[in-house]
């Protein structure tokens, strides 16, 4: 309903203006996405707020696992306080709101430790402003009973790409369209096989930003309504954006555990065990993985995954150090299925244009081609990220042609 998505992404919009004096224009968004994922997270317990409550208070040992029962979700809050009564005491309402943050399960603390939201409470405080946000954002229904997790998913992408249009070209926000043409492109030819009835389908983003491609694969695949189930895998190595993603997978009620913060570069695979059915991604653009410009450990992690050969994720070669993303096309393709496994990567030139026939490039370039994985290379127009007009390509990988 595109109206009542527009009515609250409006009305949280209008939220911001009022730290205007307090935060710059730029700062909004710290205040703002996380209050808008709280209000969604709160609004989905409250319903069975007192019993988790009363159940806590009765054996603050109760176990975690006893007390998810009793919200009928993976995570819950043991605060008896809420967004509408912490406004009956003005006076203490930072304490109180402290504590109410403090209240919240792992998972949620997780999220607002990557979000760094406490510093924003202090500043919200200390500016006159923390009453107001809580005030207005409790006005808002986000209740599941009125907005539903797809819905609810929209409007987070809307807000999410309104604070995020002053930020470099595509490091936060793929937009939908590229999305969804990703997605059609890695559902029309892939597998009958993987549509069966009941059977499990695994997506992986290993650059998953803030999870909008995850959750926009699952849509379309449950528009297939094949009956298939679908498991969701991300990981995202930038702290703010990690907590987003993984706030949205509580959101829409997906197995957030899976949403992990982790460098694909520099960590080990986080789910070295699983092979995926889809791979997903938009990948950094022209970043350093070796050199200076490079994260510290980076160089060493990857050149020691190079040296296992076959066994690595990187057995083609190593690109120049300036320029990651052949990396990641590597690190796809280690965890594509056998047989059936299928892969969307969005690139700029780089990866298709750079080095000569003997470089590091080349060598993977020639990987792939000698493999067979490679379904289409796709130029995409101009302008469709934002700030930038550079020239963006899709490679449609498979192992299953």
């Amino acid at each position: 309903n595109d109206v009542q998505i527009s009515n609250v992404v409006n009305a949280v919009w209008s939220i911001a203006n009022t730290l205007r004096g307090a935060y710059r224009a730029d700062k909004y968004r710290d205040v703002i996405i996380p209050m808008f994922v709280l209000t969604r997270l709160e609004a989905a317990l409250l319903p069975t707020k007192d019993e988790v409550v009363a159940l806590y208070q009765l054996n603050p040992n109760t176990p975690e696992k006893v007390l998810e029962n009793k919200s009928d979700y993976k995570y819950y809050n043991t605060s008896p306080f809420t967004l509408e009564n912490l406004q009956n005491d003005p006076n203490a309402i930072e304490e109180n709101f402290i504590a109410y943050l403090d209240g919240y399960s792992h998972r949620v603390k997780d999220i607002i430790e990557n979000l760094k939201f406490k510093e924003q409470v202090h500043t919200l405080a200390k500016s006159g402003r923390l009453f107001t946000v809580i005030k207005k954002f409790s006005q808002i229904d986000l209740s599941p009973s009125s907005v539903d997790s797809m819905v609810m998913g929209y409007m987070f992408e809307d807000i999410i790409r309104r604070f995020s249009e002053n930020e470099e070209a595509g490091s936060h926000y793929t937009p939908r369209e590229v999305i969804a043409l990703m997605v059609n492109l890695l559902l029309i030819e892939a597998d009958e096989e993987l549509f069966v009835d009941k059977k499990e389908l695994k997506i992986l983003d290993m650059a998953a930003g803030t999870g909008g491609m995850l959750a926009t694969a699952k849509s379309y695949i449950r528009q297939l309504d094949t009956g298939a189930t679908v498991r969701l895998f991300g990981q995202e190595v930038l702290d703010e954006t990690f907590g987003i993603g993984r706030a949205d997978m509580l959101i829409r009620q997906e197995d957030s555990d899976y949403f992990v913060k982790a460098d694909t570069l520099k960590d080990p695979d986080p789910f070295p065990d699983t092979k995926m059915s889809f791979v997903i991604a938009n990948p950094p653009f022209g970043e350093a993985w070796g050199g200076k410009d490079a994260g510290d450990g980076v160089e060493k992690a990857v050149r020691k995954e190079h040296k296992k050969g076959k066994d690595g994720r990187f057995p083609a070669g190593l690109p120049a150090t300036g320029d990651m993303q052949l990396l990641f096309t590597q690190h796809a393709v280690a965890k594509m299925q056998k047989g059936v496994g299928r892969a969307a990567i969005i690139t700029n030139g780089s990866p298709l244009f750079s080095g000569n026939t003997t470089s590091g490039e080349s060598q993977i370039r020639r990987y792939l081609l000698e493999n067979d994985l490679v379904e289409a290379i796709i130029g995409l127009p101009s302008q469709l990220f934002y700030n930038t007009d550079i020239a963006i390509y899709a490679f449609i990988l498979s192992k299953g042609k």
